[in-house]
């Protein structure tokens, strides 16, 4: 069983106890804890859990650990979940997402041209329209936090795809923003009774 590495407690008047979704890192920077937060704060959970993936915040919701999982609506595997006999989207919501940002190290910020970019699978589109060189590798991330990770990882002339609160808590400077403040949909899902 894999234990969240991000908790917070939001509110006690609530319909879940507690919620789980995406946070692969202790600081909670996944544009799920963002926007799931500002769900929870509504009335909708008492606590906010994170995990290393989706399919981990699902497992937990299955053996009972958490009474919901959520899931952001642009995750590419998100249809495992509506097809799971154990579990039932029970919500739809629609949340603005942290701007996302193209972003590297200060050292390698006013380069012209990147060999290595980490993205989200998620942030594809935003990676076509940012990165025009054919020669510049791509790389796929688990998460916004692991698209900073690996990026700063890499060392010289390597960037990242990812949300402004992760690109400011690794210390990435944005280069430029690529989309600000998108809505993005989000489902809930419960386990069957």
């Amino acid at each position: 069983m894999a234990a969240a590495p991000f908790s917070a407690y939001i509110d006690t008047a609530t319909r879940y106890a507690s919620v789980a979704t995406l946070a692969d890192d202790p600081a909670g920077l996944t544009c799920s804890v963002t926007v799931g937060t500002r769900w929870a704060a509504t009335g909708k959970a008492s606590r906010l859990l994170g995990y290393p993936s989706f399919e981990a915040a699902a497992a937990s919701v299955k053996d009972g650990r958490n009474e919901a999982l959520l899931v952001a609506g642009a995750y590419p595997e998100i249809r495992t979940f509506f097809f799971d006999p154990e579990l039932r989207a029970v919500e739809a919501f629609v949340g603005p997402l942290p701007d996302m940002v193209f972003a590297a190290s200060p050292q390698d910020a006013d380069l012209d041209r990147f060999d290595v970019v980490h993205y989200h699978p998620a942030t594809r589109k935003l990676f076509e329209s940012r990165v025009s060189d054919r020669t510049t590798e791509s790389f796929h991330a688990t998460s916004n936090s692991a698209a900073c990770k690996a990026a700063l990882a890499h060392g010289d002339r390597a960037a990242a795809i990812t949300n402004a609160t992760c690109a400011e808590h690794y210390g990435l400077k944005v280069i430029e923003v690529l989309s600000e403040g998108t809505p993005m949909s989000f489902v809930v899902f419960e386990r069957r009774k």
